[in-house]
């Protein structure tokens, strides 16, 4: 910890040295920091006395315009430890010189754009990226920031503007992210009590992307609160056919709306088609509730599902089973498989649900737009096995 510390402190002055012995290597028709300055430099850094450093390295670049790389990368490396005002002050005070090349002038305008957009100055980002953007200059990742600013103001139909723009730049296609954003914008419609709007909005995310995930779903629920089951049915289908691992999500509803329906046989045949296709437990315990509603003893089921598909909330529906036995009871055991019960679904309510297939993380809800790599439609449901994870 210590050491990681002490490396993280020095690594500015690491920076420091390294463009000095660069400097001191002979080049042609090129000045150098005076050792004064670059003593004075060197004594801020290592005293840990940035603002200090900074004043002396605007004084030097006064002298030396060749200094410039070394302030963005100071400026850079403030960024990334998060000292935004620093960053700011470096890139801006560079910036402000009036003998900049045109060329060094906009990559500080660039890193001075990111700097605005780490700061939550929302307005100077955009402004600075639109403006490089719009110059041809820096225009791929200008247009990459832009997006970012417009995700994280939830501005979707600029965002989506810019995507297209972005995509035009780099001729990779970016449907399946315009779509993630017509769903933003049919949630917020839905969340409104407009549900016309809320559909419209989702159809233009299946034009736009047909194998939108979120779009199927999300269209089933609306077509469920307006009473078209038969449309919210296909559309929960068409989700599973769209991305196996996205049961978990659609199951549960499909079976409501096929009882409604009184499509319940469709349904039966469903389950026994999904286990072939998903390695989700889910269909086990659907299988295993359905029997119980039935009459019919379910406990050879689930001691099989148990073999086949340990899972949590298999164990949870064979314990639910157990203690519900004459002879469980009898033997006084139907408290204590109560208590491992009440346990283990305490557990599965505050354990990882889902899993980000771009960085890993692991959160207990879904969430489209992953907030740790800030990628979209990379969460999906995680089997709940019992044994390790791998």
């Amino acid at each position: 910890m210590v050491d990681s510390l002490l490396a993280w402190l020095l690594l500015p002055l690491g920076v420091v040295l390294g463009w000095a012995l660069a400097k001191r290597m002979p080049q042609p028709e090129q000045q150098s920091l005076s050792t004064e300055q670059l003593g004075g430099l060197l004594s801020h850094l290592a005293g840990d006395d940035p603002d200090q450093a900074i004043a002396a390295l605007t004084q030097a670049v006064e002298i030396d315009q060749s200094t410039a790389e070394l302030h963005l990368t100071l400026g850079n490396l403030f960024r990334k430890r998060g000292e935004m005002d620093r960053a700011m002050r470096v890139h801006e005070t560079l910036l402000a010189r009036p003998a900049l090349n045109p060329q060094l002038q906009n990559q500080v305008r660039f890193e001075l754009a990111q700097d605005y957009l780490k700061a939550g100055l929302m307005d100077r980002a955009e402004q600075m990226f639109q403006d490089l953007a719009a110059q041809g200059l820096f225009v791929t990742a200008a247009l990459e920031q832009l997006v970012a600013v417009y995700e994280q103001g939830r501005d979707w139909k600029q965002a989506m503007q810019a995507a297209r723009q972005l995509e035009a730049a780099k001729g990779e296609s970016k449907r399946a992210v315009i779509a993630q954003y017509y769903c933003e914008m049919a949630d917020e419609a839905r969340r409104a009590k407009n549900n016309a709007e809320a559909l419209k909005l989702v159809r233009k995310a299946l034009d736009t992307d047909k194998d939108c995930v979120r779009g199927s779903l999300l269209l089933g629920t609306l077509s469920e609160a307006e009473g078209d089951f038969d449309l919210a049915a296909k559309s929960y289908r068409r989700a599973f056919d769209q991305d196996a691992r996205y049961l978990p999500e659609m199951l549960i509803p499909l079976q409501r709306v096929s009882e409604k329906l009184g499509a319940m046989d469709d349904f039966v045949t469903f389950l026994a088609d999904a286990k072939q296709v998903s390695t989700s437990s889910l269909p086990l315990v659907v299988e295993a509730k359905m029997m119980r509603q039935e009459g019919i003893d379910s406990m050879s089921h689930l001691s099989t599902s148990l073999e086949t598909r340990p899972t949590r909330a298999v164990l949870v529906e064979f314990l639910d089973v157990l203690e519900k036995r004459p002879e469980v009871i009898a033997a006084g055991l139907d408290k204590p498989a109560a208590s491992l019960r009440q346990a283990l679904l305490k557990l599965i309510e505050t354990s990882s649900r889902y899993q980000c297939s771009n960085c890993g993380f692991n959160p207990r809800q879904l969430f489209w737009h992953c907030p740790s790599c800030k990628q979209w439609g990379q969460i999906a449901p995680v089997d709940d096995g019992l044994g390790p994870k791998a």
